[in-house]
């Protein structure tokens, strides 16, 4: 009869055994607790029921235990053939255990043809040359990726301070274009208002003395003309350049005058030589201001067009100099990245290479001459394998029960199952025969339950020391994440326990 039909009919039978099975286990859960806190809170010795002297755990923290029951299961060993990848299957010809034998390591258990183990073996040979050929090419390759990240880190590092430097040189180019446009400019204006200055204040008409010249041809022909009229003397004997001796009286009269006209003509000379040097430079000034100042409209764009140069190209000459730049920041991320994947792909190919060495070494201790070897010693409790069938990559050879091994599995909510992880340390506490220690060895990550209200993972603990006194199905709470406040021995182990809290 269902469970489901036997509590259709009995119904408060049913609720009355549910809620006897809660009570026992309140009842178990708080015996645990007993044993675990009773003296540790008074200073004494926790005692198991069997006796057993745990005070190594009399410091137990519990405020971040996670308690789970489950019963014990003693000495059942599966042993597998834990030779991988291997494509092809191995004949076996003969068995030589059967149930209830005893084995011991390295007991002859199967007989291989010869065959297929040869077969095998190239299958692993051939499989660990190309792991090594591939191991041996990755190690060229990773080489070859650290130089090449290396490389173009020092480039993207040597780019950005060429483009610092590169962009100085930019800046002060083009700023120097813009003070020689601006002091063209400003050349050109000055020596406008320098030649409008000349030509409208008469500079140059004293520069050439034009007027003290003018002044003293007025002067000295005034006073010929006054002589002349004074003495009586004719022009053109003044002028007509006859000797200028004679004897003293007229004769000397005139030569005054001669010397006064010869002097007077030099008078006009200089004085008509500045006339026309000043002419000749007050033109060329006026040649010289009109270039300049149809020369500023073209100096004014020239030093538009360098500030306007230096506004677009700076800009330009920065966002490059902030894109090199950001691209050697990234360098350093690139390059840490780049030998972080050749570090991956090296190591993975190191392990492959590795794994397939030990395949075959595994291979070779295992079957390598035809005969396959017990790994483990006990009592066979089956045979997976017979003669006729075939041994393959993960087959279960023979199962047998091993009474040094005792493990436990465990239901663990999926609340707590975070917190627990393989190689932890626990402690698992039995009524009978009190406190042992051991640790996970495996977590099923598949849920071990159908409800979605209460979802559940099966948590292996294998336990250490001596566990004889432990029967199979026992019923056992496992501890997980307890830390210790001292150390002490266990006496159901034999080890020396220490922890990390303090005492209490």
């Amino acid at each position: 009869m269902k469970v489901r039909e036997f509590c259709g009919r009995h119904r408060k039978l049913c609720i009355l055994i549910a809620v006897l099975a809660f009570v026992a286990a309140g009842v178990l859960i708080g015996v645990l607790w007993y044993f675990v806190l009773h003296d540790t809170e008074s200073g004494g010795t926790l005692q198991g029921s069997a006796g057993m002297d745990v005070s190594a755990v009399s410091g137990m923290d519990l405020s971040d235990a996670v308690t789970a029951s489950g019963v014990t299961s003693v000495g059942m060993i599966s042993e597998t053939w834990e030779v991988e990848d291997l494509s092809n299957v191995l004949y076996v010809e003969e068995v030589y255990l059967s149930s209830s034998d005893s084995v011991e390591e390295g007991d002859v258990v199967l007989k291989l043809n010869e065959d297929s183990v040869e077969e095998a073996r190239e299958l692993l040979e051939e499989a660990l040359r190309e792991a090594e050929l591939a191991y041996r090419t990755g190690v060229i390759e990773y080489q070859q990726s650290l130089i090449t990240a290396q490389y173009d880190r020092d480039v993207a590092l040597a780019n950005a301070e060429y483009a610092q430097t590169t962009y100085d040189n930019t800046v002060a180019n083009l700023a120097s274009s813009v003070e020689s446009a601006q002091e063209a400019l400003d050349e050109a204006e000055e020596q406008i208002a320098e030649y409008e200055e000349l030509i409208n204040s008469g500079d140059y008409y004293s520069y050439y003395n034009v007027a003290a010249l003018k002044e003293t041809y007025d002067e000295n022909r005034e006073l010929l003309t006054y002589y002349v009229e004074l003495w009586g003397l004719d022009w053109s004997s003044v002028t007509g350049g006859s000797s200028m001796g004679g004897s003293a009286g007229s004769d000397d009269r005139l030569w005054v005058a001669q010397a006064i006209y010869t002097m007077l003509v030099q008078n006009e000379e200089d004085y008509e030589e500045a006339l026309a040097s000043y002419e000749d430079a007050v033109q060329n000034a006026q040649l010289n201001l009109q270039s300049l100042q149809l020369s500023l409209s073209s100096l004014k764009e020239a030093l538009a067009e360098a500030q306007e140069n230096y506004e677009t190209q700076v800009l330009q000459a920065k966002l490059t100099l902030e894109s090199t730049q950001t691209n050697a920041e990234r360098a350093e991320s690139d390059y840490e990245t780049a030998v972080e994947a050749a570090e991956s792909t090296y190591e993975s190919l190191l392990d492959d290479y590795e794994d397939a060495q030990e395949n075959l070494a595994l291979f070779e201790s295992t079957v390598g001459d035809g005969y396959y070897y017990a790994q483990g010693s006990g009592s066979v409790l089956s045979v997976s394998l017979r003669a006729g069938s075939y041994l393959s990559s993960d087959s279960v050879v023979f199962v047998y029960n091993n009474s040094d091994e005792v493990t436990v599995t465990v239901s663990v909510d999926q609340s707590d199952i975070a917190s627990i992880s393989v190689g932890e340390s626990v402690y698992v506490q039995s009524t009978e025969s009190g406190l042992y220690s051991g640790s996970v060895t495996s977590i099923n990550p598949i849920s071990s339950s159908s409800s979605r209200a209460s979802v559940t993972y099966d948590v292996t603990v294998t336990l250490s020391g001596d566990v004889q006194n432990l029967s199979s199905n026992e019923t056992v709470t496992v501890i997980f994440g307890v830390s210790m406040g001292g150390t002490g021995t266990n006496e159901k182990t034999g080890e020396t326990e220490s922890s990390q809290g303090g005492e209490q």
